[in-house]
């Protein structure tokens, strides 16, 4: 359970916090949103389209609501014929459909200013995808996976035109929720996190708090790779700016999966954002600059993680998490891990 300090601080944020869009013009930039058929990831195409972005990428599993999120997005922005949106195929619970799209952006895109690794999933029941339970697929292993196929591109623009880029992962509040003691178990360097994790025991695995131990995972190897980025001996990264934002609780299709008792319905009628008010996060994380690299943003600002990210326990947890993690990535495809070394 998390400390009550930190849920009252979460309570504080989510009722009085405000996002912001900044004052930028995006003429001219390339970005890609993965999983904005919907929700988020939508509203933060609308928002950027009407910033006059060049060319917005929407990295979307079902290509068919991706054509219709393109229509909604230049129909309500007004923006035909100023930005170009289209969408490439992303289907995070199949690593080849990952693979094939970093190197589409690697080989074809000709600039990447921003990436947002918006897409995600939240279920209350067991299911697997990739040999893994599907959280740990979709939210942990595909989304770095696929931020770590773009993160040449991001580089190769950065360096040819003098400026900084952007990779920007969805984090969440709920990381404070996630229930760490299951890792406990899983911590001798002959097991692997991610196949021990992904057991379907339910005296092991409490699989309606697993959306949130994905989330925590997100910000553990987020910071891992903010390491690894800073001490890699082949290549530069300086110039590309990653962070993790929480967008808040917000009215999406997330949970559509999930059922919603009558009081988590009353605190959200109280409480709760809209998409669009939480999707200006990534707007604001995409020229926050310098000082937002490495760092938690929410709404809009710097913000400390959970006791349990910032303890002993909790990084020792993450290196292995992280080894873990590039191991099976190499296995995966040996030619995305050696990108970052």
């Amino acid at each position: 359970m998390a400390p009550l300090t930190e849920i009252i601080s979460m309570l504080i944020g989510q009722a009085f916090g405000q996002t912001r869009l900044p004052d930028i013009d995006f003429e001219g930039k390339t970005i890609i949103v993965t999983g904005a058929n919907t929700g988020l990831g939508l509203e933060c195409a609308k928002h950027l389209a009407r910033k006059n972005a060049s060319r917005i990428i929407l990295a979307c599993r079902d290509t068919n609501k991706g054509q219709r999120a393109v229509e909604a997005i230049l129909h309500e922005t007004r923006s035909i014929g100023a930005t170009i949106v289209e969408v490439w195929e992303l289907d995070l619970a199949n690593y080849q459909s990952v693979i094939t799209f970093g190197a589409r952006v690697r080989d074809h895109l000709p600039r990447l200013d921003a990436f947002v690794a918006n897409a995600g999933m939240e279920l209350q029941e067991y299911r697997t995808a990739e040999d893994l339970e599907i959280h740990l697929t979709v939210n942990v292993v595909s989304t770095f996976m696929s931020a770590i196929a773009v993160l040449p591109k991001l580089h190769e623009t950065s360096e040819k035109y003098g400026i900084q880029t952007s990779l920007t992962f969805c984090g969440s509040m709920y990381h404070i929720f996630g229930p760490d003691n299951e890792f406990d178990d899983r911590l001798r360097e002959n097991l692997d996190l991610f196949d021990t994790l992904s057991t379907s025991d339910p005296a092991k695995t409490d699989i309606i708090w697993r959306y949130a131990l994905s989330k925590l995972m997100v910000h553990q190897c987020y910071h891992e790779l903010v390491t690894a980025l800073a001490s890699s001996q082949t290549r530069d990264w300086s110039r590309i700016v990653v962070n993790l934002v929480n967008p808040g609780w917000c009215g999406t299709d997330l949970s559509r999966a999930k059922p919603h008792p009558i009081m988590e319905r009353v605190f959200f009628a109280l409480m709760g954002w809209s998409a669009e008010k939480g999707s200006r996060v990534y707007v604001d994380a995409m020229v926050a600059g310098p000082s937002s690299h490495g760092k938690y943003l929410s709404e809009c600002k710097v913000r400390e993680e959970s006791r349990y990210m910032r303890s002993e326990r909790g990084l020792q947890i993450q290196g292995k998490m992280w080894r873990d993690l590039m191991l099976r990535i190499r296995r995966i495809s040996p030619e995305v891990a050696d990108l970052i070394l």
